[in-house]
């Protein structure tokens, strides 16, 4: 089942997230990341976070930082940014909803989440994520899986 069977991307804005750009394609995206500083990848109810932060939802204790996922790849990550990228967005599509978009961040890291996840603080949104990124990050993830397939 495709992911645009699954998903709708919210269509709501905040004044906020009107004044931000979107990024519709991995390689979109891809020359973002490759364009200096650390970029990552949030899922929420958007970029007011902010400014209302964020919490540990198992324990509600607040975060020094916002959770988040790096766009960049690690250094033993042999097959690209643009497949790391694919498989960010492909990885936490799930968390995706009517009351949660994704967006692109970037700031230094303050913390650690309790799954390891990098806490980003000062956060500054850069870009929402649209629907197009998510199709295509499918295609491009899928492509890498199958590759020792054929």
């Amino acid at each position: 089942m495709p992911f645009a069977d699954v998903i709708e991307i919210p269509t709501h804005a905040s004044r906020q997230q009107r004044d931000l750009p979107t990024i519709d394609t991995v390689s979109d995206l891809v020359r973002a990341a490759q364009g200096g500083g650390e970029l990552y990848l949030r899922v929420s109810r958007g970029p007011e976070d902010v400014h209302t932060g964020s919490r540990h939802p198992e324990s509600g204790y607040p975060l020094p930082g916002l959770a988040c996922w790096p766009l960049g790849p690690e250094p033993w990550w042999p097959a690209g940014t643009s497949t790391w990228i694919a498989r960010q967005l492909v990885s936490h599509s799930y968390l995706l909803s009517e009351r949660a978009l994704a967006w692109v961040l970037t700031g230094p890291v303050v913390g650690r989440g309790a799954d390891g996840e990098p806490l980003v603080a000062p956060a500054r949104p850069v870009a929402l994520l649209g629907h197009g990124a998510f199709l295509e990050a499918e295609s491009v993830y899928a492509a890498w899986r199958c590759r020792d397939v054929r």
